[in-house]
């Protein structure tokens, strides 16, 4: 979970049909019941600001950048009593960047939420217009699902949003293209293919599986799932077990109260291929405090068996089948994350959270607040501060080389103007 925001709410022509398909099945959905139709959406406007990326010893330096980034989100659903549920989102992105984009393609300071083909049978092309290294309009087709309930349970069909884990910053047992810390807008996870079926087995207790289908639905693209949870005594108990191609990965987590403290636990074991010695452990734990009715403190600890305790091996890791399959971005092994949460008025909010890397004493510390203006129009101001080791330039290999992992991060400001329809 993000303090800087809570949660509100083939070929071209084959590509242009599925978005065209969508809203085909949304119009009929309305015409042949009498139906319910909602819509919403929002406006987005970040102005962003990123310093220099210093490369100690390279023969130039990233340059700071400004960018402008923007994004209409369309969504829609039609529901009937006797057909289900028909849910679409869609989202335009158009981007100024002041840099020319193939200086910043190492990707360490991206802020973008796209979608990604990794779980996505077909998808819209990502980049929708594309005719300068200055301006960028990506798009998303990112909800497209037909729901169905009944008293046996509820089943999902399409592109939607699948997320798992009790922690609150780092979630061992979520895989499927997770948010990274940089993330600017965070408001809704992106979506990925699936079928799903979720069952209430009792007042607390769920059951929870489904099939993720991936690009071209290539089994290497792919994966299962079974998950359950229920609450005992207090406990809120969850256990999981999910099938990847080459790999499997077997988790759960536990969530309760202890006093007046929230305590929760998190941790899973993801097994590659026939090597254990590739295999690894990832946990996460912690506890948050309510100071007063305004201010809320936490503190977790995330182990991350994938990464490495030597900044030396992080560029290997980014191309590592963890880094690339498994929703996992941290670099180092040993992290310690504390936040507050001050509600300083009914409309104006204020958060804090550092991101600790105890392996190489590297920091990413996110502030931000939040303004509420009225029922529909919020702005957001914040700073991405980073400490550590910069970038340094290895003359053999002539790239870039991490000296510490948050080092590599630039200095970050932005603004935004967001509004609700």
């Amino acid at each position: 979970m993000s303090l800087q925001h809570a949660s509100h709410l083939s070929d071209h022509r084959q590509h242009k049909g599925l978005a065209l398909a969508a809203i085909f099945l949304l119009v009929n959905s309305t015409a042949l019941n009498a139906t319910d139709f909602f819509y919403s959406g929002y406006l987005k406007s970040y102005a962003l600001w990123q310093d220099t990326i210093d490369i100690e010893q390279a023969p130039s330096n990233l340059s700071s950048q400004f960018q402008s980034q923007n994004a209409m989100r369309l969504m829609g659903s039609a529901y009937t009593e006797t057909s289900g549920n028909v849910e679409v989102h869609y989202e335009l992105q158009p981007v100024y960047y002041s840099e020319p984009q193939i200086t910043n393609s190492s990707g360490i300071s991206s802020t973008l939420s796209l979608g990604s083909n990794r779980y996505r049978y077909k998808d819209l092309d990502v980049k929708l217009k594309d005719d300068s290294d200055y301006i960028i309009v990506w798009q998303n087709l990112d909800r497209f699902n037909y729901q169905y309930g009944n008293e046996y349970g509820d089943t999902t069909i399409g592109r939607q949003v699948i997320s798992f884990g009790s922690a609150r910053f780092i979630n061992p047992t979520d895989i499927f293209i997770p948010f990274t810390i940089s993330t600017l807008n965070q408001e809704y996870r992106v979506g990925i293919d699936a079928i799903r079926y979720q069952a209430d087995l009792g007042d607390f207790a769920l059951l929870d599986t489904g099939l993720i289908i991936g690009e071209n639905a290539e089994s290497e693209n792919s994966a299962l799932f079974l998950r359950g949870k229920n609450s005992v005594e207090g406990n809120d108990i969850e256990g999981m077990f999910i099938k990847l191609d080459n790999a499997w990965l077997i988790g759960g987590g536990v969530e309760r109260a202890l006093g007046d403290y929230g305590f929760w636990f998190e941790t899973a074991y993801m097994h590659l291929g026939n090597n254990s010695a590739d295999s690894y452990w990832r946990s996460s734990i912690g506890t948050d405090y309510a100071v007063d009715d305004n201010v809320i403190v936490m503190l977790e600890y995330h182990y991350n068996g994938a990464g490495s305790n030597d900044p030396s091996n992080y560029v290997e890791l980014l191309s590592a089948e963890p880094y690339q399959k498994a929703g996992i971005f941290l670099l180092g092994q040993h992290y310690l994350i504390p936040a507050i949460s001050w509600i300083a008025t009914p409309l104006v909010s204020v958060n804090a959270n550092g991101f600790f890397n105890l392996s190489d004493q590297s920091v990413f510390i996110n502030l931000s607040s939040e303004v509420s203006w009225s029922d529909n129009l919020y702005s957001d101001f914040g700073t991405y501060i980073s400490y550590g080791d910069n970038l340094e330039y290895d003359a053999l290999t002539q790239r870039p080389q991490f000296g510490s992992e948050f080092g590599a991060y630039p200095l970050s400001l932005y603004a935004s103007l967001r509004y609700y329809f």
